[in-house]
C-alpha cells in the first residue's frame, strides 16, 4: 500500500516550497478566515503561502455549534447590516459547498399574548422574509433553498416535541438557518481550492517569528514540526489568521503593538442520542442578553440534530487568561448540563450522554468581570498594523467574530493587503466559487454517478452516499485507490466510512497523524470516542502507508485518545507527529 500511494503522491507538505519564491502574502491559520483568505489572494492572481501551526481546521473553526447563522436573531437589536451581511454569507456556504452544508429548520416555542407571544414572531418572520427575498440568489437545487419560516400550532409543537414546557405554550415559530455537516472537511475543501489554484499551503507549520527590515515586515521564520527543520519564508505582506490567538502572535514575533480584544469562551456538546431529528429547537435560559432593544425574554439554547447526534450550545463565559491555555473542566461542563436541564427538565442530561465537548475563543464584546448577562462581539475585526507610530508596515490581522463571517472577514483583510501592495484592489470572487469538489448540480446526480462506476456498485448504498456528501465530485479519489487494493472497501468504523478514506486522506490531503485522519479528514471521531477496534483499523492503515511500528501505532492512538472530552486540546495532542517544542 505504501510503495502504490507513494507513487501517487499530491498535495503532501512540502515545506521546501515555501522558500523557493518571494510570495506577494504569506496568510498564518489555517481556519476558516485564512482558508478564505488565501483563496481569496490566489484567485486575485497573488502569489501565496498558507502555513498553520497545527493541522488545518484543528482549533477554533472545529469547535463550533456548526450553524450558518442567517441573521433573523438581529432583529431585535435593530441591527439590519449585519442581518444582511449574514444571509449573503449563509447563501454563499450552501451554494458553494453543497455537499458539506444543508438548511437547517430551527423551532422555538411561543408562550402567551406578549413578546414571546406568536404575532410578535409572526411580524419577525416576515420582516426577515422581505430583508432576505434574495437569500436563495444562485442556488439552483431547491433542496438546499431557505424556505420562508412559518407558524406553528400549540398541538404540533406537543405532538411533535413532548418535552417542551406547556404552560401558557401557544405554538412555535420555525424558520431556517443553515447546518455544516463537516466544519474540517469543508475548511480542507477551501485549502484544496487554494492549492489547485497555485497557492503553497503546509500545516504543522509553527512561525517562530516575523521578520522585518525598515519597519516593513519581509517573511517569517517557520519551524516544520514535523521534520524539526526551520524554513524562511519571504513575503511583500503578511496576514495573520490565527483567531483567538492573533493577539498573542503579534506581540510575541513583531514589533507591531497587539490590540487587546476581549475573547469569550463558547463551549457546546455532542450528546449521544438524537432528541429532535428534523428540526433544531430553540429553548430560554436564564440569562439575558443586554443588547437586544426589542427583547423577547432570556437567550436561548440550541438543539440541533447532526450524524444522529445532537449538538447542544452554546455556554459562554468571558476569557481573560492566555488563548493558549484554553481548557474545559468538568466542572464547567456539569453546571452547562445543570443549565440545559434547567431550561428541558424533562430530558435529564447525564454525564455519561455527552459524547465531545467542543470549545471555542472568539471576539467578546465589552463586559464587567463576573458578569453572567452578556454582551457577545457584533463585528469581525481587521487591523492594520502599519497604522501608527509603533506599527509595521505589511501586517494585517483578521479576527472573524462568527464562523459564518469568515469568508468575508478573509475579503476585508485581502483588500486592505492588496491595496497595500499595489495601491488598490481587485473585485473578490469567492463568494461565487465553488469549494474544491462542490461544483455540482445536485447530490441525486452525484449518487447516480457513484451507482454507476465499476467500484461504487460494489459498496453499500450508505457507502455511496457518505462518498457523495463528504467529497462531493472527488468521491472517485478514494475509490482509485479501492480499484488496486480491495481491502480498503472494508469499514473501519460503525459508520459508512472505508480504509481507503484514511489511506487517501494520507495520499492527498496532507494527513500525518491519526488525529488527522479520525477527526478533520474524517468524521469517525467527531461525535463520541471511536472503539478501540476502530483506531486499531486506521491506525494499521495509517501505518502501512508511513511505515510507523508498533510504538508509533499506540503513541498515535493514545494521543487520539487524549483529545476527549475536550476537542480544544486536539491540535496539543499530535505532539506525536514532531518535536517535543510545538507548543512554543
Amino acid at each position: 500500500l505504501r510503495t502504490l500511494i507513494n507513487q501517487g503522491l499530491e498535495h503532501v507538505r512540502n515545506t521546501a516550497s515555501l522558500s523557493d519564491q518571494n510570495f506577494d502574502i504569506l496568510v498564518i491559520g489555517g481556519g476558516i478566515t485564512g482558508a478564505c483568505a488565501a483563496l481569496d489572494a490566489v484567485q486575485r492572481g497573488l502569489s501565496v503561502a498558507l502555513v498553520e501551526q497545527g493541522d488545518f481546521a484543528g482549533a477554533t473553526s472545529a469547535q463550533s455549534l456548526k450553524m450558518i447563522h442567517g441573521g433573523i436573531r438581529y432583529l431585535q437589536h435593530l441591527d439590519l447590516v449585519r442581518l444582511r451581511e449574514s444571509c449573503r454569507e449563509r447563501m454563499t456556504f450552501l451554494r458553494n459547498a453543497p455537499h458539506l452544508t444543508r438548511p437547517l429548520p430551527i423551532v422555538v416555542p411561543t408562550f402567551g399574548h406578549g413578546m414571546q407571544g406568536k404575532f410578535v414572531f409572526r411580524v419577525a418572520l416576515f420582516l426577515n422574509h422581505i430583508l432576505t427575498i434574495d437569500r436563495n440568489k444562485g442556488i439552483g437545487d431547491r433542496e438546499r433553498q431557505i424556505p420562508a419560516g412559518h407558524i406553528m400550532s400549540r398541538k404540533q409543537v406537543m405532538d411533535d416535541y413532548p418535552y417542551v414546557e406547556t404552560k401558557s405554550l401557544t405554538g412555535a415559530a420555525c424558520f431556517y438557518d443553515g447546518q455544516i455537516l463537516d466544519a474540517p472537511r469543508l475548511i480542507w475543501s477551501i485549502v484544496r481550492s487554494a492549492i489547485e489554484m497555485g497557492a503553497v499551503a503546509c500545516n504543522y507549520c509553527d512561525v517562530r517569528n516575523l521578520v522585518s527590515e525598515n519597519g516593513r515586515v519581509v517573511g517569517a521564520r517557520i519551524a516544520d514540526v514535523v521534520s524539526g527543520e526551520t524554513v524562511s519564508v519571504r513575503a511583500k505582506a503578511v496576514v495573520n489568521a490565527t483567531g483567538p490567538f492573533a493577539q498573542s502572535f503579534v506581540g510575541s514575533s513583531s514589533s507591531a503593538t497587539p490590540k487587546n480584544v476581549p475573547l469569550s469562551r463558547d463551549m457546546a456538546f455532542v450528546v449521544k442520542r438524537s432528541i429532535s431529528e428534523k428540526t433544531a429547537i430553540g429553548v430560554q435560559t436564564k440569562f439575558k442578553d443586554p443588547d437586544a432593544l426589542l427583547s423577547r425574554g432570556n437567550r436561548h439554547l440550541f438543539l440541533a440534530p447532526w450524524r444522529g447526534y445532537t449538538l447542544v450550545g452554546v455556554d459562554s463565559r468571558v476569557f481573560p487568561e492566555d488563548p493558549y491555555s484554553l481548557d474545559v473542566t468538568e466542572e464547567e461542563i456539569a453546571t452547562f448540563i445543570e443549565e440545559v436541564n434547567e431550561a428541558i427538565p424533562t430530558l435529564n442530561l447525564k454525564r455519561d450522554d455527552i459524547g465531545v465537548v467542543y470549545g471555542g475563543l472568539l471576539p467578546f464584546g465589552e463586559n464587567a468581570e463576573n458578569s453572567t448577562d452578556l454582551s457577545f462581539g457584533k463585528r469581525s475585526l481587521m487591523i492594520d498594523h502599519g497604522d501608527g507610530d509603533d506599527g509595521l508596515l505589511g501586517l494585517f490581522s483578521a479576527m472573524s467574530v462568527r464562523w459564518t463571517m469568515g469568508r468575508q472577514t478573509a475579503e476585508r483583510v485581502i483588500d486592505a493587503a492588496q491595496k497595500y501592495l499595489h495601491g488598490s484592489s481587485t473585485e473578490c470572487n469567492t463568494h461565487r466559487t465553488a469549494v474544491f469538489g462542490g461544483d455540482f448540480e445536485s447530490l441525486e446526480i452525484l449518487k447516480e454517478e457513484v451507482k454507476k462506476d465499476d467500484v461504487g456498485r460494489e459498496l453499500e448504498p450508505a457507502i455511496r452516499n457518505h462518498l457523495v456528501q463528504t467529497y462531493g465530485t472527488d468521491w472517485r479519489g478514494p475509490l482509485e485507490l479501492v480499484r488496486h487494493d480491495s481491502s480498503l472497501m472494508r469499514r473501519v468504523s460503525p459508520d459508512p466510512i472505508i480504509g481507503a478514506e484514511i489511506a487517501y486522506a494520507i495520499k492527498s490531503e496532507m494527513a500525518v497523524s491519526l488525529a488527522d485522519c479520525v477527526l478533520r479528514r474524517t468524521d469517525i471521531g467527531t461525535g463520541e470516542m471511536p472503539t478501540d477496534d476502530t483506531l486499531a483499523a486506521c491506525a494499521d492503515i495509517a501505518a502501512d502507508v508511513l511505515g510507523w511500528d508498533s510504538s508509533k501505532v499506540n503513541a498515535e492512538i493514545e494521543s487520539v485518545k487524549a483529545c476527549y472530552p475536550f476537542f480544544g486540546k486536539v491540535n496539543g495532542a499530535s505532539k506525536t507527529v514532531g518535536e517535543e517544542d510545538y507548543d512554543a
